[in-house]
């Protein structure tokens, strides 16, 4: 049997990344969020992609998470119901794309004053 033209080309597919959200993926207005991507190592560049593709962030500041993994991190300030969605991570490899990560999807739900009535307001 034959190994499949792909593997003696060394053009197999590349493992698919993963992704993650800190400190959740359901966030309130006005809140940070950081999106992790992790892929193998060797990664050049990691993009963060948003619902349909068009929009997308790149982020070259890869780091050697473990002797294997590599990652990098997208951070959003203070997000807002436009940040809401769904999220997924690819990344740049031996001159060609991954394929995507499962979707994450970011849900902005509550109000300011939910946070404020935490317990951390001084009245």
């Amino acid at each position: 049997m034959s190994p499949h033209p792909t593997t003696l080309l060394g053009l197999g597919a590349l493992p698919r990344p993963s992704i993650s959200a800190e400190p959740d993926t359901v966030i309130p207005p006005g809140s940070p969020v950081t999106f992790h991507c992790w892929g193998p190592v060797g990664v050049h560049t990691f993009r963060l992609e948003r619902e349909n593709r068009s929009q997308y962030r790149d982020n070259y500041d890869v780091s050697l998470v473990s002797p294997f993994l590599s990652g990098a991190t997208f951070r959003i300030d203070s997000v807002s119901e436009d940040s809401a969605g769904h999220y997924r991570c690819l990344y740049y490899k031996a001159s060609r794309w991954s394929q995507h990560s499962e979707q994450l999807e970011l849900v902005v739900k509550g109000t300011v004053a939910d946070t404020e009535a935490s317990g951390f307001d001084l009245l």
